[in-house]
């Protein structure tokens, strides 16, 4: 079973309607940030949840609130998203644990 891309997770948590099989990363990206927009302005508190959960850098995400970010929060909170999502996949990738043999090794 082929595992989810980054995409199709943050599509999931963010209720991002159905994607294409392929779309680049620039066209999701934006789908993305037009998402956080409406999470910031319905939804802040499950927002930042889910940035907590993804263990997204509280430093970073303060500092694409700041009024001299080099780009407008949504955007930059949606590139902090996918870029998280990417790292959790990579190392989830890296680090595979085989599976327990015994239902009682836990």
């Amino acid at each position: 079973m082929r595992s989810p891309s980054a995409q199709q997770l943050l599509s999931s948590s963010l209720e991002l309607p159905a994607l294409p099989e392929q779309v680049d990363e620039a066209t999701f990206l934006r789908q993305l940030a037009d998402a956080v927009d409406y999470w910031m302005q319905h939804r802040m508190e499950q927002l930042m949840s889910l940035c907590y959960t993804l263990d997204v850098s509280e430093e970073a995400v303060a500092a694409a609130f700041r009024p001299d970010a080099p780009e407008a929060a949504n955007i930059g909170l949606a590139r902090l998203l996918y870029e998280r999502q990417c790292r959790r996949l990579q190392t989830k990738q890296a680090y595979q644990t085989p599976p327990l043999d015994d239902e009682n090794a836990w």
